[in-house]
């Protein structure tokens, strides 16, 4: 099995079968995500005949998926803030509007609070969910960073009063 997956002509085998869905996405985008979800056991490859590869989600694969199904994703709160927050800072372009607006409610949703447009901000690590929404809503190839700083400036005192960390 991984023979045909590590020669060319396997993959290019393997990649021709990759779903519709997922070819919105680049080739060398879908390999790295196969080889590190591979790496991490979170799937596995069997070979079905000559001509067909299939993927199957390890048990592992199962666990790590429950974390992150985009409509239950969360944030988790420590008991103790580490006294740093995170920025979440964007630059998406107009054409994908639907990406930016479905991004923003979801910032919303996990409690972000906005400072300014495409600046949003929380006490709460969250380094794994926008990385995650940012694959989801397709926004690789765009500016979105998550910044830490332990102050937000003159805003500060606003914002630790809005997250009630006063």
């Amino acid at each position: 099995m991984f023979l045909i997956l590590s020669s060319p002509v396997g993959a290019r085998r393997f990649l021709k079968q990759i779903p519709k869905e997922l070819k919105k996405y680049k080739k060398s985008q879908i390999r790295q995500a196969l080889y590190k979800l591979r790496n991490q056991k979170n799937i596995e490859y069997v070979k079905e005949d000559k001509d067909t590869i299939s993927i199957n989600v390890t048990e592992k694969g199962k666990k790590y998926l429950k974390n992150f199904d985009i409509d239950n994703l969360c944030l988790n709160q420590p008991k103790v803030w580490d006294k740093k927050w995170r920025m979440i800072i964007f630059d998406i372009p107009e054409k994908k509007k639907v990406a930016r607006e479905s991004l923003r409610n979801k910032l919303k949703d996990l409690g972000f609070a906005k400072f300014q447009d495409s600046v949003w901000v929380t006490p709460f690590p969250c380094e794994n969910e926008i990385n995650f929404i940012k694959m989801v809503f397709n926004l690789s190839d765009f500016w979105l960073d998550v910044i830490v700083t332990e102050s937000l400036g003159s805003k500060d005192y606003q914002f630790r009063k809005l997250f009630n960390l006063i």
